[in-house]
């Protein structure tokens, strides 16, 4: 009997793991979360992308209103042409004073190399 009883003891325990065995072989790993492929739109995903594009409609569509009232408007044509002239002084006088800051340079550097390249993109047709 005692014979029997380790048989059946033995034929659990081989039986158990190869069942943890198996358990183990079907699990998957966690998928890489760079191969997820979720197709949420983009204003599900970036709601705050869907309120910057209806921002910047609002104010493009501004700007072509107050353009078209400054041509028609005299006074304020004078006023926009003078603004335009003094503000071109000032960045020139800005600029030559700014010419030696190394930070500032480095900057200005920076920022035309990302407009370059965002140019381009647009350019080619393709989204920034």
């Amino acid at each position: 009997m005692k014979k029997l009883s380790t048989i059946f003891i033995s034929t659990l325990l081989f039986l158990g793991l190869i069942s943890l065995d198996l358990n183990a072989q079907g699990k998957k790993s966690p998928p890489d979360p760079s191969k997820i492929s979720i197709d949420i739109p983009v204003q599900e995903k970036f709601p705050a992308i869907e309120k910057l594009k209806e921002v910047l409609e609002i104010r493009k569509r501004m700007k072509e209103i107050e353009k078209q009232t400054i041509e028609n408007d005299p006074e304020l044509k004078k006023d926009f042409e003078q603004l335009l002239f003094l503000k071109k002084q000032m960045y020139d006088k800005l600029n030559e004073k700014l010419k030696d800051d190394e930070e500032y340079q480095e900057m200005k550097k920076r920022l035309e190399i990302i407009n370059e390249k965002i140019k381009g993109k647009i350019i080619e047709g393709k989204e920034v």
